[in-house]
């Protein structure tokens, strides 16, 4: 008998599981992340200004084109990164002065913008830190959200433009280079 009860308990055992086994449906549990990337491609550059009098605005000749080459939403910063060792950025609205320059950018599909359309306001590029790209920095208010730095889906084309406020004066007369980093960021 007591050879018996262990068998006994395995077929009881066996029966249980055979009978789990014969359920008609299932389910399987699973956990994945989906790795998405914000990145963005600047062409059309190096622009060009020309020549700018001191204490006067210029308007780049053309604007470059920013594309989100990224798998996400994105939306952009701007940050001075690079200047003229002998120059400082102006980050505030009013004059110019000696070795200082002011530095505004705009997301918009007007082709060749004045430099009234530049808002000192909103579209002064900074070097003392980024600066987010939304319905009205970097952007003309009444342009719809197509045409401006943020919510750019996978792909999406904008044209940035810039304008230069030069220095009152400065000893500065050649040629200068201003590097601007477009940062893209995940929306």
């Amino acid at each position: 008998m007591k050879r018996l009860i262990p068998i006994l308990a395995f077929l009881a055992i066996v029966g249980f599981i055979s009978q789990a086994e014969a359920a008609p449906t299932d389910t399987c549990g699973m956990s994945v992340t989906v790795s998405v990337t914000a990145s963005v491609s600047v062409t059309d550059e190096p622009l060009a200004f020309g020549s700018v009098n001191a204490g006067a605005s210029g308007v780049s000749t053309s604007g470059c084109t920013v594309t989100n080459d990224g798998s996400a939403y994105s939306y952009y910063k701007l940050k001075i990164t690079d200047k003229p060792a002998t120059w400082t950025v102006e980050e505030t609205a009013g004059s110019v002065d000696w070795n200082k320059f002011r530095l505004l950018a705009l997301f918009t599909s007007t082709a060749s913008p004045g430099t009234g359309v530049f808002d000192t306001a909103d579209d002064i590029v900074l070097a003392s830190g980024e600066t987010t790209a939304s319905s009205t920095a970097y952007a003309i208010t009444a342009e719809g959200s197509s045409v401006k730095g943020y919510d750019c889906t996978k792909t999406a084309v904008r044209k940035l433009w810039f304008r230069f406020d030069a220095p009152s004066g400065t000893d500065l007369t050649t040629q200068q280079w201003i590097t601007v980093t477009v940062y893209a960021y995940q929306t």
